[in-house]
């Protein structure tokens, strides 16, 4: 009976050889099936030609498809070998804390050996983060010129392909290059610029997700969606190749294993990743934690000192006539170092096209005025509209230097167009802030609301040019009422999930009907005061007013000789308001004259927040 089943099995094996050569040699090689069979020696040697054409054609295709993915493979990252870079930590100005980070991992990077000895293990990676042109790239670089070893650079926009898997090789590859480094130079870098790009949270879950407590135990509310497919792919396989099974490398670990010559010892590759981000919230948390990205470095924008030590820096790199850096220092609050950088060079093109072959302070002036407000951009005016815009200039110009002299400071007033602004007062804190008082919020909402009472008082009727104003104001009434707890009610809406505000806590104030019922009583008030103050300083809004409309533009010391001129050198006692627990206006009269402008930045100040993080210009009459 066995045999008779092996026979059958082989009778059917035969039978289905037989049709596939009856088949194919018909079907591609054009044999008659009587011909095949009757034949089968000639037959066969046109399957030979025919076997050889399709081994050929198959292996054509095969490399043709691995070419492809070489070449896509190709271009994700350049190697520095030691010695290429010219950076150096004194490079690296205006940022003291994240220098000493920086200088304390790679300590540990170079002693690794003594280090693990000791019980511990190195960083294995150190994230930058913070706003862009703080420095970020240049920290990585300075630490490539001081490790002394192989860097190898990427961008993390690059690592994206348009076939899956291709990314997932190129993590795959850099890593493999990066292991032999470690092997040949005793260690080797990994920079990734722009992660974010690459290690965006997987699926929908990422540090924006917020933990709350309900009645019935804990929840998550999932923020946003986040990478899928491809995306997510890329990210496993940054995760696995930081902190993951490391195989031994070669081929001469599996001979071994076939000689029976000993199992390879696991391998340690010391390497250090460095990525640099300004979007850190979307990272995937999984590369956060410890054992991937072990130390997060903030590299934020300069203080004051920081500033001082930038400026020089790339002053000296340029001619120059004698300059006050502490007093650039002090006139660039808010900026990054690479602002700084670009005011510099800013300033010497004005030089240039002045004929002259070294900058002096004038032209770093006219180079911070380029930077926060815009090149000028001349319109013609009907005299009409020239008075208007004076008028609504004047007011906001004579609240600012009434209600917060002593400590910001009016740089600019100008109704020259720049920019989105017909006209614009802008300054800066005397010195640096980092909070604000309600005072000062009181104040700020005030001086935002001086250019339409202005226009109001002198006009006789409302413009819309107040109209960014208004927006200033309402966001400023908003957070006291609702952030700072300087109104009725100590709740503040920043204690929501985001996902409940969609992100704006003062979108969330304003849905409130109590909340905007308050924020009018307050912008109610603060218009009437704000009006005592225009109208007791009639003299001082007409007086800039008409040298508005004869010069067009006050810059710096004209503003002050002016201002004394007209009589405005003593505060006075003017009562700004405060609103106090039980919603009424309370308080006594308080001395105008020593509030503040723009503080740290939880608010506008009193031109409202931009993006140079300093008091921004308001923008007027569109």
């Amino acid at each position: 009976m066995e045999q008779y089943r092996r026979y059958w099995r082989w009778a059917k094996r035969a039978a289905i050889f037989l049709v596939i050569y009856v088949v194919v040699g018909y079907l591609f090689l054009g044999v008659h099936p009587s011909d095949a069979l009757l034949h089968p020696g000639a037959t066969l040697s046109t399957y030979r030609t025919f076997v050889v054409s399709l081994l050929f054609i198959s292996m054509f295709l095969v490399v043709q498809f691995a070419a492809m993915f070489w070449f896509l493979m190709r271009g994700t990252y350049y190697t520095v070998y030691p010695g290429e870079y010219d950076k150096s930590f004194d490079d690296v100005r205006g940022q003291p804390a994240a220098v000493y980070s920086s200088r304390e991992v790679l300590r540990l990077f170079r002693g690794f050996k003594d280090f693990k000895q000791m019980g511990g293990y190195p960083p294995h990676g150190i994230l930058f983060e913070g706003p862009p042109g703080t420095g970020k790239t240049l920290m990585a670089k300075a630490i490539a010129g001081a490790s002394n070893v192989p860097i190898l650079v990427a961008d993390g926009s690059r690592f994206q392909a348009m076939f899956f898997g291709i990314g997932n090789m190129k993590v795959r590859r850099m890593f493999s290059r990066a292991r032999a480094m470690s092997d040949k130079y005793g260690g080797c870098v990994i920079f990734i610029d722009e992660l974010d790009a690459l290690g965006g949270s997987r699926g929908a879950i990422s540090q924006q997700s917020v933990e709350y407590e309900r009645p019935s135990g804990p929840h998550k509310v999932i923020a946003g969606m986040g990478m899928g497919g491809g995306g997510m792919g890329i990210v496993n396989e940054l995760l696995v190749n930081m902190d993951g099974f490391v195989a031994p490398r070669g081929l001469w670990r599996h001979v071994r294993r076939i000689l029976g010559l000993g199992r390879p010892k696991i391998p340690f590759y010391n390497i250090l990743v460095i990525g640099a981000t300004n979007r850190a919230l979307s990272l995937d948390p999984a590369l956060l934690r410890p054992g991937r990205f072990d130390r997060k470095i903030h590299v934020g924008l300069p203080d004051g000192d920081g500033r001082e030590d930038i400026a020089q820096y790339y002053l000296a790199k340029v001619r120059h006539e004698p300059t006050d850096v502490n007093k650039l220092a002090r006139m660039t609050k808010g900026y990054s170092p690479a602002m700084i950088q670009n005011v510099v060079n800013e300033a010497l093109i004005f030089a240039l096209q002045d004929g002259r072959d070294a900058l002096r302070w004038d032209d770093l002036w006219q180079a911070k005025l380029v930077e926060e407000i815009g090149l000028k951009q001349p319109v013609k005016l009907t005299p009409r509209e020239k008075e208007m815009t004076a008028v609504h200039e004047a007011g906001h110009a004579v609240a600012s230097y009434t209600l917060e002299k002593g400590e910001f400071q009016i740089q600019v007033i100008t109704i020259q167009k720049r920019e989105h602004a017909l006209g614009l007062v802008h300054g800066q804190d005397i010195e640096e802030l980092y909070t604000r008082t309600q005072r000062q919020i009181l104040a700020d909402i005030q001086v935002s609301l001086a250019g339409l009472v202005a226009e109001e008082i002198w006009i006789g009727q409302t413009t819309t040019g107040p109209s960014s104003d208004l927006a200033n104001a309402t966001r400023n009434a908003a957070a006291y009422v609702g952030l700072y707890g300087m109104g009725k009610s100590l709740i503040s809406v920043a204690a929501m999930p985001p996902t409940m505000m969609d992100g704006d806590p003062i979108r969330a104030i304003l849905s409130d009907p109590e909340s905007r019922k308050e924020m009018d009583a307050l912008l109610d008030d603060c218009r009437g005061r704000v009006k005592k103050v225009l109208l007791q300083k009639r003299h001082a809004v007409e007086g800039v007013r008409d040298a508005l409309i004869e010069r067009e533009e006050l810059i710096g010391d004209e503003i002050e000789v002016l201002m004394a001129e007209l009589g405005e050198r003593e505060p006075l006692e003017i009562p700004v308001g405060i609103l106090t627990g039980n919603g009424q206006q309370g308080g006594q009269p308080l001395a105008i004259g020593s509030g503040a402008g723009d503080g740290d930045g939880h608010g506008p100040g009193p031109s409202g927040n931009g993006p140079t993080g300093q008091a921004p210009p308001r923008p007027d009459l569109p």
